[in-house]
């Protein structure tokens, strides 16, 4: 039960529902054949039309038809028809191809008009005065108030409001709310925030009677909260206890669990909308009831979820999960609103109130960002966590940091944030994964393409649709047809996000549960998003499989791209050309910031990072950078990337002297592994550089070159 109030609670959303009010007694008209008047008005044309699509004489309705909407009936006309015939009247049209083409448009318009009608204030006005009247005028104006749904209720208040507590009108008022449809719901809900506590305990009275249990996680907090006005309170557990079935001290979950519960459906995004935009109802203290907000998803999740998880703080101010979900939820809107690219520049009192509460919170929201695949968010908690999280912490219990684990996350903006923020902690002993560290940082300085995803399936043409279906959503797609290979691919090929394993692998050694083992153990790809797809009931025949390795999915084999992308949670985030140059920049730096402190545990790792340097100081972007760094690595071709560097004259001048005091620092250090061509042109270089700061650059490194024995008779064939 607890369950379905949860996931339902996500769901309440208001919405504009047309009810169709059962018809009349249908008059009966004359055939066409004996008309003894001819139809003229727009209830009489009608009238015709349905007897004779009724009685099987389709085609000879479509000339009423036509003069139906020539006369162009408006929205009152529309409704005394519906009412007298009923909306079967108007769907009936599709059954017969004569007038199928006149269905649509006329059923539009009849939904139309029904909305219109529905909300206009005025009529819901007086069928409200007439909940006053005899039970007969209670009931009709019941049924009619359905129609209205949630614009049924503002109404409704101003006429119970006018009533004092306790008196027999305002309880049939009350009453006849409670017989209302569900769709009043969310606008009951908003009233439960009334300061009148009266008209509250009326809300949660009517919600009680309304029977939706989506009501229980809003009523929980006025149940719950020791300063509830008395009267809202009783109300509310009384409700709860209607709603459940249990009384409210017997809830098999506490108050402030249930609101947790609750808030983290909207922050995961547990419910669907009807469309992209909805209506959300809220008290209005100025209109002094409950009034409608259009609103889109995002609009929805941040107004419930950020509120129930408010109230659970409220009930337990030290609840972590509360924190932790409220601070997520909020960081998640404002980088939605900004932009990943903006924040925090343009939001640093978000990002403020998250470092406040502290590294346990965020390293919390870290985790379920991951979890939940919002690497956007899990980057910006990354970088707040690094701020906050002392050095000492990063091997405190033995296990990987949660930034330790992010560095192998899906994500390249979640990897950088994750390795900067390592970096930047200046840690002075090794941690679990701080050899991860480096070769990270090497793959973007390396300014990858499309992220990664590898498919290990034994039948080539299964595999192959599956892989180029992926490259349709973004990846680049590696497919293997034996497990050994899926592995080998999924660890060693950079930027991996995905892997997707058949259900049934025939080719290789491995089976599936190899494959899954290996997977899952490799630090590389632990944290991998790991799909196995094939049929439907994999879920039933392979259950304990997520069970044994935690993180694994099932997919349903499909040939369609976008139920692919919809199992798949959507596309993998792009990046402009521009940003990945920025990564890449970014990444030098930080390996430069490495290679500028010996006694960094990363510092022994930078011999990993060689090759992506070597490359990075052709990038203008990152080549000063790069240069820092490879002054750092002991390997020939490090000092021969340095050099070649200090040696072309088309080069940036900055770029090449500070090549240049790289190179020498190495040479001292790890001595002299440039080629003996390089040695050659350094000094020729040296003689010929008439500028004052390169050529003072060259000669440090000719020093150094001269330092050595092995060059003592070329250095002194030429002392000049």
């Amino acid at each position: 039960m607890r369950e379905n109030i949860v996931r339902s609670a996500a769901g309440l959303l208001a919405l504009v529902v047309v009810a169709w009010a059962p018809p009349d007694a249908r008059a009966q008209v004359p055939g066409p054949e004996s008309f003894a008047q001819e139809p003229k008005t727009p209830v009489e044309l009608w009238g015709a039309i349905d007897y004779l699509v009724r009685t099987g004489q389709a085609r000879q309705a479509v000339p009423y038809l036509e003069k139906f909407q020539q006369s162009d009936p408006d929205d009152d006309a529309l409704i005394t028809i519906r009412d007298k015939f009923g909306a079967g009247s108007f769907l009936r049209l599709s059954d017969h191809p004569d007038t199928q083409k006149y269905a649509h448009p006329l059923v539009e318009k009849l939904a139309a008009a029904s909305r219109k009608v529905s909300a206009d204030p005025q009529r819901v006005e007086r069928l409200v005065e007439r909940l006053k009247l005899s039970p007969e005028e209670r009931n009709y104006a019941v049924s009619r108030l359905r129609e209205s749904g949630p614009h049924a209720v503002a109404p409704l208040v101003d006429a119970i409001v006018k009533e004092r507590p306790a008196t027999p009108e305002r309880s049939r008022l009350v009453q006849s709310a409670g017989r209302l449809g569900r769709e009043t719901v969310p606008a009951w809900v908003a009233v439960l925030d009334s300061p009148e506590p009266h008209l509250a305990a009326d809300a949660a009275t009517i919600l009680g009677a309304l029977g939706d249990p989506r009501a229980v996680p809003f009523l929980t907090y006025p149940a719950a909260a020791a300063d509830s006005p008395a009267a809202l309170k009783v109300a509310s557990q009384v409700a709860i206890e209607r709603l459940t079935g249990k009384p409210f001290d017997d809830q098999p979950t506490s108050p402030t669990k249930l609101l947790v519960d609750s808030a983290s459906a909207f922050a995961r995004h547990r419910f669907e909308l009807p469309s992209d935009a909805v209506l959300v109802w809220k008290w209005d203290d100025q209109r002094q009831g409950p009034a409608p907000t259009k609103a889109v998803l995002t609009d929805v999740e941040e107004y419930f979820g950020i509120k129930l998880a408010e109230q659970a703080l409220k009930l337990d101010p030290a609840n972590r999960e509360a924190r932790a979900t409220l601070t997520g939820l909020s960081l998640e809107k404002a980088i939605e609103r900004v932009g990943f690219g903006n924040f925090p520049a343009k939001d640093q009192a978000s990002l403020g109130r998250a470092m406040a509460e502290g590294p346990t919170v965020l390293a919390d929201v870290l985790r379920e960002a991951v979890a939940q695949n919002k690497t956007d968010l899990a980057a910006v908690a990354a970088d707040a966590l690094g701020k906050v999280t002392s050095n000492d912490r990063l091997s405190s219990d033995g296990r990987p940091h949660p930034l330790v684990d992010a560095l192998s996350t899906p994500g390249r903006r979640l990897q950088l944030a994750a390795a900067k923020a390592l970096v930047d902690m200046a840690p002075t002993e090794a941690f679990p994964g701080s050899s991860r560290v480096a070769p990270t940082l090497g793959r973007f300085v390396m300014n990858q393409g499309q992220p990664h995803a590898v498919v290990i399936d034994g039948n080539p043409t299964r595999g192959a649709a599956t892989s180029g279906m992926l490259e349709q959503l973004g990846y680049e797609s590696t497919l293997e047809q034996t497990g050994e290979r899926g592995f080998q691919a999924a660890t060693e090929a950079a930027d991996v996000e995905l892997i997707l394993v058949s259900h049934s692998l025939t080719q290789g050694r491995w089976d599936l549960l190899d494959v899954l083992t290996n997977l899952r153990s490799d630090a590389r790809t632990a944290n991998l998003p790991l799909y196995i797809y094939g049929p439907r009931n994999l879920e039933t025949t392979r259950a304990h499989l997520p069970i044994n390795y935690p993180g694994v999915k099932f997919l349903i084999q499909t040939s369609d791209v976008k139920s692919l992308e919809r199992q798949l949670g959507g596309r993998p985030a792009k990046l402009t050309d521009a940003e990945r140059l920025d990564q890449a920049r970014q990444a030098a730096a930080l390996l430069a910031q490495i290679a500028g402190r010996p006694n960094s545990p990363f510092a022994a790792d930078l011999s990993a990072a060689e090759s992506a340097l070597t490359a990075a100081i052709s990038t203008p972007d990152a080549a000063l950078s790069a240069s820092s760094a490879l002054g750092d690595v002991p390997t020939p071709d490090a000092q021969r990337a340095l050099a070649d560097a200090v040696l072309d004259p088309s080069r940036d001048p900055a770029l090449r002297r500070s090549s240049a005091e790289r190179l020498a620092r190495s040479i001292q250090r790890f001595g002299p592994m440039v080629a003996s061509d390089q040695e050659v042109k350094l000094l020729d270089a040296f003689k010929n550089d008439d500028d004052p700061e390169m050529h003072a650059a060259l000669g440090m490194v000719v020093g150094t070159l001269r330092n050595d024995r092995r060059l003592g008779v070329k250095a002194q064939a030429d002392p000049n």
